[in-house]
């Protein structure tokens, strides 16, 4: 109680005994002549001042106690001291001042007991997350990774732990290692030195050599210095995902290659039957053959197609580009879907300059399913009595082809993902609308990227749309370099080589 006077009890006792005792010696001294007895009396008269001062300093032998059990860890011990003085006054306080540190003790340890149990949440969640999580601080050491982070690594935390993350984590773009630097900034304002997108997959090499693609994605803590908080990375194990595209993508080889064998088989023999039987059977019966035999076209293209994109996913699609007549390629092209066209009762033309066309280095089967494709598409999406027109123009390195037809249009929204895989831009304009698969446009753009050309749409709702793509025009080093091939496969066949 810091208002009130200290009280002077203890001083007063102390100072009684010493001029007790003095008074009582100075007395036997002068007024006793014996001096044997005086000597006696005041020993007798000291050592009672002595047991007075034990008898009155007995609480501060409590006290000296009290403080030995306390400083030894016990903070609910109480002094336990009762007398009406500095003792007494001191005891209460120090009982006082240890009841308000144990206050504080109970509550730090109470939120001690929270932030545990916080940090036991946390870290459970974190190492239930599938995804890799690894914290460093401002130099790029190690603070915190989760069990997956671990596993993807190949190293333990204690292995991780205070280390900076490039020595024990090698992050590649085919063959280019990206540094840490690059995919963990510290800032929003860090700018990469190198290309570098969150969603692109990337090879890491952990312990042992181990390799795992994986996406990989960091994020700057923002805060002050004195957290010494970098980033955070996130690594995304792509193993399960490629594991189970290479299994969707072996099953629909499998399954693709099963259907196209009995497929062929069924066109063949209705094609022989209804050219055989076709004056024999009446018009209904020729009308139900001849749908089964489109019926069964449509399926044998569309396996045809998966086959397609199974080996442009697996980048297997052999295209083997060489300078072409095109004139004559696409000539024969268009004249093979007028019956098509005529089905529909559609104009299909193709116009041509009057100036010969230049050769173009391209596959000729392949590049024969692009116009095929851009053919067909214009013929579906086009009503009866419409138009689909073909022509070409030339630049000096490249020749233009363009399919224009007299249809629906594309909405624009749709024209960024027209070339996507399953896209199919008519059912944005018509639910109902059943044609096509949304595989031509992808299969097209990708031949024509092999073939180093380009592929795009002009297109309004409802005055029809314009299919572009373009070829590089073949070169004199191209036809020779053509020419060499085909000697060095000719002198291969007439001398095979001799294996020893």
């Amino acid at each position: 109680m810091p208002n009130q006077p200290l009280k002077k009890s203890l001083r007063l006792k102390i100072a009684f005994i010493i001029g007790l005792v003095s008074f009582l010696s100075l007395i036997f001294y002068n007024f006793l002549d014996n001096k044997l007895l005086t000597s006696l009396l005041i020993v007798f008269s000291g050592a009672g001042g002595i047991f007075l001062s034990f008898v009155f300093l007995k609480p501060l032998e409590k006290l000296f106690f009290t403080l030995k059990v306390i400083s030894s860890g016990n903070i609910g011990t109480k002094a336990e001291i009762h007398s009406n003085d500095e003792l007494g006054d001191i005891s209460t306080a120090l009982n006082q001042m240890m009841l308000s540190v144990k206050q504080v003790v109970d509550k730090v340890e109470e939120e001690k007991g929270i932030l545990s149990s916080q940090t036991s949440k946390l870290n459970l969640i974190l190492s239930s997350i599938t995804d890799g999580i690894i914290a460093v601080d401002l130099h790029k050491n190690v603070l915190f990774a989760n069990t997956a982070a671990q596993k993807i690594t190949g190293f333990t935390l204690q292995e991780m732990i205070n280390r900076p993350v490039d020595q024990f984590m090698k992050v590649f773009s085919k063959r280019e290692e990206i540094m840490a630097k690059n995919y963990c900034p510290l800032s929003f304002s860090d700018q990469p030195s190198s290309p570098f997108t969150s969603d692109q997959s990337l090879k890491l090499i952990g312990k042992d050599s181990k390799q795992t693609d994986i996406i990989l994605s960091g994020l700057p803590i923002t805060g002050n210095l004195q957290s010494n908080l970098g980033c955070i990375l996130v690594i995304h194990d792509l193993t399960k995902e490629s594991e189970l595209e290479q299994m969707k993508l072996d099953f629909v080889s499998m399954a693709s290659h099963e259907l196209r064998t009995p497929l062929t088989s069924i066109i063949g023999y209705l094609k022989v039957f209804i050219d055989e039987n076709r004056q024999k059977i009446t018009k209904e019966e020729l009308e139900l053959l001849e749908k089964s035999l489109a019926s069964a076209q449509r399926l044998y293209t569309l396996v045809i197609n998966l086959l397609n994109v199974n080996k442009i996913e697996r980048q297997r699609l052999v295209i083997s580009p060489e300078p072409i007549d095109w004139s004559a390629t696409l000539t024969k092209a268009v004249e093979d879907l007028q019956n098509q066209a005529k089905q529909k009762s559609i104009i299909l033309s193709l116009t041509l300059p009057a100036t010969p066309l230049p050769k173009v280095m391209a596959d000729t089967t392949r590049i024969t399913e692009v116009v095929n494709n851009l053919v067909s598409n214009a013929v579906n999406y086009t009503k009866s009595g419409g138009k689909v027109t073909v022509y070409t123009q030339t630049t000096p390195n490249e020749v233009i082809t363009t399919i224009e037809d007299t249809g629906m249009g594309i909405p624009k929204e749709a024209i960024p993902r027209l070339f996507n895989k399953f896209f199919r831009a008519a059912s944005t304009l018509d639910p109902n609308y059943k044609q096509g698969t949304g595989l031509g446009l992808y299969i097209s753009k990708s031949i024509i990227d092999n073939l180093k050309g380009k592929i795009w749409v002009e297109s309004e709702i409802g005055t029809g749309s314009k299919f572009h793509f373009s070829l590089p025009i073949a070169t004199t080093s191209d036809s020779l370099q053509q020419k060499g091939a085909l000697e060095m496969r000719m002198q291969n066949y007439l001398n095979p080589p001799v294996v020893h």
